[in-house]
């Protein structure tokens, strides 16, 4: 099963994610769609995506002028009934690319927190069974709405929408299940200036949170990762039926 991974900051890896990919059998294809690889303009070559995070923010096009190749390829994906995972920026990117708006949000959510599964969660079939969610990790300043049909599977006070699903195998996660501690400690050695400034207790007390809610928030991304890895497999299997 070969994934279509699109990394859009070169500290924000597919980490655990990734890690999932390869036990359940797959490889992925990184595109670094900032220093400009190419962005597949079909689905064809690859079984499933994802999309994963980074600064930019996924309404600004004159910005980042590749963007609108990872909204076409999202749609690409989603239209040929392929699993789409988006995270973070990759979630608000999914958003925008299925009918969404995207949008800064009121306060900046940085650092793992609590989410709520919705009662829908409760028969999806990529959380279903996961309830309640660990804390997990956060972090960004943008939102967006959900697109037009999807189904709101996670939330918070903060930012409510924290996961959707639009369709088969198809995922927005706001936050940052794939971390590891090192991967965090890469966001903290480079952050930007708004982080330490508006959000001085994450700083003080990070290190404390990385030990307290990455062992919880690893084995909830393995699973996430493997379940959504057998909705490609299914995938695959039913184009390979229907060739």
């Amino acid at each position: 099963m070969k994934i279509l991974t699109l990394q859009n900051n070169d500290r924000t890896p597919s980490g655990l994610i990734g890690e999932a990919i390869a036990e359940a059998g797959g490889a992925e294809d990184v595109r670094f769609p900032d220093h400009g690889d190419a962005v597949p303009a079909d689905a064809s070559g690859h079984d499933g995506l994802l999309v994963l995070g980074g600064g930019q923010f996924a309404g600004d096009d004159a910005a980042h002028p590749y963007l609108p190749a990872e909204l076409a390829a999202i749609r690409a994906f989603a239209a040929a009934g392929k699993p789409v995972l988006g995270i973070c920026l990759g979630a608000q990117l999914l958003a925008r690319a299925l009918g969404g708006t995207v949008r800064r949000h009121h306060t900046p959510e940085v650092g793992f927190t609590a989410i709520e599964a919705t009662e829908a969660a409760a028969s999806d079939p990529l959380l279903c069974g996961l309830a309640p969610l660990p804390k997990l990790m956060h972090w960004h300043y943008d939102t967006f709405d959900l697109p037009p049909g999807a189904t709101l599977l996670a939330t918070n006070a903060v930012c409510p929408n924290q996961a959707f699903s639009a369709g088969p195998g198809v995922y927005g996660l706001q936050f940052h299940l794939e971390v590891t501690a090192d991967i965090v400690q890469g966001w903290v050695d480079a952050t930007s200036d708004w982080v330490p400034r508006e959000l001085p207790d994450f700083f003080a007390a990070y290190r404390t949170q990385l030990a307290e809610h990455c062992p919880a928030s690893a084995r909830f991304a393995r699973q996430v990762g493997l379940c959504w890895m057998e909705m490609v497999r299914a995938a695959r299997a039913e184009s390979q039926r229907a060739a």
